[in-house]
């Protein structure tokens, strides 16, 4: 019993003493310990992906071998063309009542739900489907302050990507009107 109390005390008095020791410090003669900085030659290129080197399709065009094969699955995003709406739809949340309402406004138009402002900065929708997705940018504002609540892009689909941060109030953009 008094040596397991001795072998107990002498590992929590020397644990201490370890966690000081420096480590492990034996780069074991590979030399990774140094990092030689040195400035490129005159009209010396970089290379490598997106800074002259090859492009991707050069890259999935390579070999199939390693991290090849996982170029092939690279998919590039087409972006999709949008036009300006000339007002939209908006729908305003009282966390503290309840109340819903759905606000109309123009672009560039403000209009006040409870004690906050809503101004419409733009409203864009996709060219090919008017019906389709909403992109507003709003700028909220609580009443009696200079500085905006929300200022920025808020998608309708994904209102959550950019959320107004407000602790009785929430906005997110239903529809552009296209009439």
């Amino acid at each position: 019993m008094i040596r397991r109390a001795a072998l107990i005390a002498t590992l929590v008095l020397s644990t201490p003493i370890w966690a000081q020791d420096g480590g492990f410090n034996d780069d074991l003669e590979t030399g990774l310990d140094e990092i030689i900085i040195q400035p490129l030659d005159e009209g010396e290129q970089v290379g490598g992906f997106g800074a002259g080197g090859l492009s991707l399709e050069d890259l999935q065009n390579l070999p199939n071998d390693g991290f090849q094969q996982e170029l092939k699955d690279i998919t590039t995003e087409v972006q999709e063309n949008v036009v300006s709406a000339s007002g939209a739809t908006v729908r305003a949340l009282d966390k503290l009542t309840g109340q819903v309402t759905d606000l109309t406004l123009e672009t560039g138009g403000t209009q006040v739900f409870g004690r906050i402002e809503v101004f419409l900065g733009d409203c864009r929708y996709p060219e090919d489907n008017p019906s389709g997705n909403a992109y507003a940018y709003l700028v909220v504002r609580a009443q009696g302050d200079e500085a905006p609540v929300f200022s920025g892009w808020m998608v309708a689909s994904s209102p959550a990507l950019n959320a107004m941060d407000h602790p009785r109030y929430d906005i997110w953009p239903l529809s552009c009107s296209t009439s």
